[in-house]
């Protein structure tokens, strides 16, 4: 996200990845999921339908396992005539044998061997590719951590031209390649013993009428923010016949979630930021010609930034400044709150101050440079509030959150102690 984020980017938080089958479920009453050409979870205690090679398969538990880390092991299933299509896969490594193990799935296989492929690596990232008469091509990579013994999910995704991989319902990497129109899909793994379940084949066929949803965007990226706004961009989604625009959703407390724009590309998009929201989230869905309305993305989420421009290099946070206390009421009955001021290296610029009636209402009271703010707050339902100081490069550091109220008195200590 470069330079221009700093480290005040290390505090925006995203929702947490979809742990569900991409091709599942529709998101609008007129939509359907993608036609499916092959399933698999193997409770019949068996891999039936299954070509493997390589490795030592079986299935034990309702899975299918490939347990040798000394060698290159596929096992593939399918239609030689399989165009455009979705596969998607539940697998858990259990042991990688050194950094270039990896442990994926496979698209468009043809008879010699060649196909693309989405794998996570023991190296901490995921890969898109193309096996080609035996020789490898990256397309894409990301950062991703390499985890044994948890599950996650992996789609590829092979539509026309377009290779997308989809990593825990996130579409992470995309390319287009022209070399391979067909072919079946597969598991593989590259000296990783791992288990796979739930194994699936969607159809990415164009269909008339078009009922298919197209597939669930990647979360949005932050580009920039400034005092004011957010600016965000994201990956282009896919679908069975096409994309034609896609919906930005936008909400400033927990729950809530609305949409604020529609736009035909991929950003950059900028957004107003209310003054007020003490978290702002984003997030996507992607539709198509026929109206049909992808599930929504999972959510970007970025904190108030403070109302001057961020500058400097400085990486240093200001120290904890103290805990606000009610010292004082004005004669129209707001509260003043003070604190004990936080010390930077460089200087403290601004104190945001913050209240919390519950998990779905946080928001921002007051903005000011000195270490006291007059607010207005409803005491009822026992509101908290917390403070959160600035340095010139947006490092932050936070106050514990505490009742809204004076400071609770010293405890006594008995005499002589």
């Amino acid at each position: 996200m470069g330079a221009i984020l700093h480290t005040w980017m290390r505090r925006i938080a995203g929702a947490g990845l979809a742990a569900a089958m991409i091709l599942t479920g529709p998101a609008t009453a007129a939509s359907a999921a993608a036609p499916v050409l092959f399933s698999d979870d193997f409770s019949d205690g068996d891999a039936a339908g299954w070509r493997t090679s390589g490795g030592r398969w079986s299935v034990a538990e309702q899975s299918l396992r490939q347990e040798e880390t000394g060698a290159r092991a596929v096992a593939r299933v399918g239609e030689a005539s399989w165009t455009d299509y979705a596969v998607a896969v539940r697998v858990r490594p259990a042991a990688y044998r050194d950094a270039g193990s990896s442990v994926g799935v496979q698209a468009r296989v043809q008879g010699d061997g060649s196909h693309y492929y989405l794998a996570t690596r023991a190296d901490g990232t995921v890969e898109l590719g193309r096996v080609l008469g035996g020789r490898s091509t990256t397309l894409a990579t990301a950062a991703y951590p390499a985890a044994t013994q948890i599950w996650r999910y992996l789609t590829l995704v092979v539509k026309g031209t377009t290779v997308l991989g989809v990593v825990n319902g996130e579409p992470l990497l995309r390319a287009t390649d022209t070399r391979l129109a067909r072919g079946r899909a597969g598991l593989a793994t590259t000296n990783t013993d791992a288990t796979f379940d739930d194994v699936s084949v969607g159809s990415y066929a164009a269909t008339t009428p078009d009922t298919q949803a197209p597939l669930t965007p990647g979360r949005p990226r932050v580009v920039e923010v400034t005092p004011t706004t957010v600016t965000l961009s994201w990956l282009p989604t896919i679908d069975n016949v096409g994309v034609v625009d896609y919906v930005l959703y936008q909400g400033e407390q927990f729950y809530q979630q609305y949409p604020v724009r529609t736009v035909t590309g991929t950003g950059p998009v900028t957004l107003p930021i209310s003054p007020t929201a003490a978290t702002i989230h984003y997030a996507l869905a992607a539709r198509d010609a026929a109206g049909n309305l992808s599930p929504i993305s999972g959510r970007t989420s970025i904190p108030q930034p403070p109302s001057f421009p961020r500058s400097g290099d400085d990486a240093v946070a200001p120290t904890r400044p103290g805990n606000p206390a009610l010292t004082g009421q004005t004669t129209d009955g707001r509260g003043i709150l003070s604190w004990t001021p936080a010390t930077d290296n460089v200087g403290v610029v601004e104190y945001h101050v913050l209240l919390t009636v519950n998990i779905d209402e946080v928001r921002v009271l007051a903005k000011v440079a000195e270490p006291t703010a007059t607010v207005s707050v409803n005491s009822g339902g026992g509101p908290m509030v917390r403070v959160i100081a600035y340095d010139a490069a947006w490092n932050a550091s936070y106050s514990a959150m505490v009742p809204y109220g004076p400071a609770p008195a010293p405890t006594p200590t008995a005499p002589g102690s």
